[in-house]
């Protein structure tokens, strides 16, 4: 488990909002961003270079932001959703999530593989990650950045569970206990050569029954000439 990046994010209370109130606040190098919980609605804009740079030393994991309006307090937040541009990839919303200090939260958190598994190394198998996420509950102050599984031990047909994710003091796993994680399956060149090998069994069965039904043939043409002679 990688420990919690704690950011603090600089934010401005914006009064206009619609599309061209958002317009020009992305022209003006900031993010339109909105802060909601269960009785809150704020509407913040942020300067997108800081968000990038702080984004980048998170390095992709999960992320509890400290919003700092100049008020005297920070607010607690986790990103909810964010929006970008389909082609350009610039970042065109953000919706910040409340978090309530000693509350639990309930959010999802990057899978991180550590280890080379044995089937892969030994067997020629291949890793299949099924999800990159995984659903945790905790407190704020016990949010994990990423949740690490060790698939060393993985040989072929193995796989890993959400029921086999390590025990972290505080945070639990809210999901099916049997979702499939990771597996350790065959690479698709054993695959094919498996079904070479099946269908090559399948034609020496074929053959061999072929071979058997003619020589049945052949006795039963034998007999019959026996019987016409006597």
């Amino acid at each position: 488990m990688s420990e919690l990046n704690d950011l603090t994010l600089n934010v401005a209370l914006r009064s206009d909002s619609g599309r061209y109130a958002c317009k020009k606040l992305r022209a003006a190098g900031r993010i339109p961003i909105i802060y909601y919980g269960k009785d809150l609605n704020k509407s913040y804009s942020l300067e997108e270079r800081e968000f990038r740079h702080l984004m980048r030393n998170s390095g992709g994991t999960a992320s509890l932001f400290r919003l700092n309006s100049g008020n005297g307090e920070d607010e607690l937040a986790l990103i909810k959703e964010m929006q970008r541009h389909p082609l350009t990839d610039a970042i065109l919303h953000i919706d910040f999530v409340q978090v309530t200090r000693g509350q639990e939260l309930q959010t999802k958190v990057p899978l991180e593989i550590v280890g080379e598994a044995v089937g892969v190394k030994m067997a020629g198998g291949i890793l299949e990650v099924s999800t990159n996420e995984v659903e945790v509950r905790c407190r704020p102050s016990a949010l994990p950045s990423s949740i690490e599984i060790d698939v060393t031990d993985l040989d072929l047909g193995d796989n890993r569970q959400v029921k086999d994710l390590p025990v972290i003091e505080g945070v639990s796993f809210p999901g099916d206990p049997l979702q499939v994680l990771v597996a350790c399956v065959g690479s698709a060149s054993g695959r094919a050569s498996a079904e070479d090998d099946e269908e090559g069994l399948d034609g020496e069965v074929d053959i061999a029954e072929g071979e058997e039904e003619e020589a049945s043939s052949e006795e039963g043409e034998s007999e019959k000439t026996d019987d016409s002679k006597g």
